[in-house]
């Protein structure tokens, strides 16, 4: 026996729902260009480990600006190879800069991040 029969009227359909009605209208925004977001997340993965975050510290308060993995290794109680992995998840993040002098590495921060890691690190914008 048919809905029809049965009710003796016609079956109702259920109107037809396009949107959630808990939902908000459309987003009318664009979202961050992947290529800017890849970068961003790049960087930000060089922020992400606290002894990374130490060696900024470092670089950022040398008195000339630039500090040799040399002198990094007895500061942070990490051997040489650690450290020198870490200046380079640093150095591929664009955080710092590299300068080789004999057998050793010279890193700085790179100066176009400079204010924006001293006032993250130390909460302080450079004039």
């Amino acid at each position: 026996m048919s809905v029809e029969q049965a009710t003796e009227q016609p079956p109702r359909l259920l109107a037809f729902i396009d949107e959630d009605p808990t939902c908000g209208p459309p987003l009318e925004v664009e979202p961050l260009p992947r290529e800017r977001a890849e970068v961003l997340a790049r960087t930000l993965k060089g922020l992400s480990d606290p002894t990374r975050l130490q060696i900024l510290s470092v670089l950022l308060a040398a008195p000339d600006g630039e500090a040799c993995v040399c002198d990094l290794t007895p500061l942070l109680g990490l051997a040489q190879s650690t450290v020198s992995q870490h200046m380079k998840v640093l150095s591929d993040a664009g955080l710092v800069t590299r300068r080789k002098r004999g057998t050793w590495a010279w890193y700085a921060v790179a100066p176009e991040r400079r204010e924006v890691l001293n006032s993250l690190i130390w909460g302080v914008q450079e004039q």
